[in-house]
């Protein structure tokens, strides 16, 4: 017969061992309202795709038991202006060729934060949600794609786009690292349009944390 000393050590063991798997239960994407809506040429909801972006982020936090990241206004403004840089230099970087933002240091300067740490993660995808799949160019000139079995691909959607941008960042161990970090405290994301990148456009992204 067990002891009930040893019933109560056997009962905390399984609370401890259950516990990180019912925490990550409890884990869930939010959905943000409007982020089924299809990118555009014309203009970029920025404080949408930062809010997308920041619900993707925040699951894989809350998978990993941290605390949820704070939208910062002053962050986006300034990812937004890297990604468009980045856009239009068709350059992948870090490191902008001039202003008082042409870095890291600089963007989180600029952005209005008091701050003691920082990262940045960057990245692009296709306009079009043709990345990490079997698609057919039917028109490269009318931006025509499908699926091999003739299913109509069209524009990313802000959801669609944010949620493959994170899982990508999150299979990288440097981006993954950034994600993860817990001294960190506030994040903003913005992108920028290509619109002649191949297969009818890129989006350049970069997402800045702070702490």
């Amino acid at each position: 017969m067990l002891r009930p000393l040893f019933l109560a050590l056997l009962a905390v063991c399984l609370a401890v061992l259950l516990t990180p798997a019912a925490a990550q239960a409890k884990c869930s994407v939010p959905r943000v309202a409007g982020e089924e809506k299809p990118l555009s040429y014309k203009r970029l909801n920025q404080a949408l795709l930062d809010a997308a972006i920041l619900a993707q982020v925040n699951f894989y936090r809350c998978k990993h038991g941290l605390p949820k990241l704070t939208a910062a206004s002053g962050l986006r403004k300034q990812a937004s202006k890297h990604s468009k840089w980045m856009a239009k230099a068709d350059k992948l970087s870090h490191h902008a060729s001039s202003g008082t933002s042409r870095n890291l240091k600089g963007r989180l300067k600029s952005s209005g934060l008091k701050y003691k740490t920082g990262a940045e993660n960057i990245g692009v995808m296709r306009f079009f949600n043709v990345d990490n799949r079997q698609f057919l160019v039917r028109s490269s000139g009318k931006c025509v794609f499908t699926t091999p079995a003739g299913q109509r691909i069209g524009p990313h959607s802000y959801r669609s786009l944010a949620r493959l941008a994170v899982r990508e960042w999150m299979e990288s161990p440097g981006h993954r690292k950034n994600i993860l970090r817990r001294n960190l405290r506030y994040t903003g994301a913005g992108g920028g349009i290509r619109p002649n990148s191949q297969y009818c456009g890129a989006v350049f992204l970069t997402q800045i944390f702070s702490g």
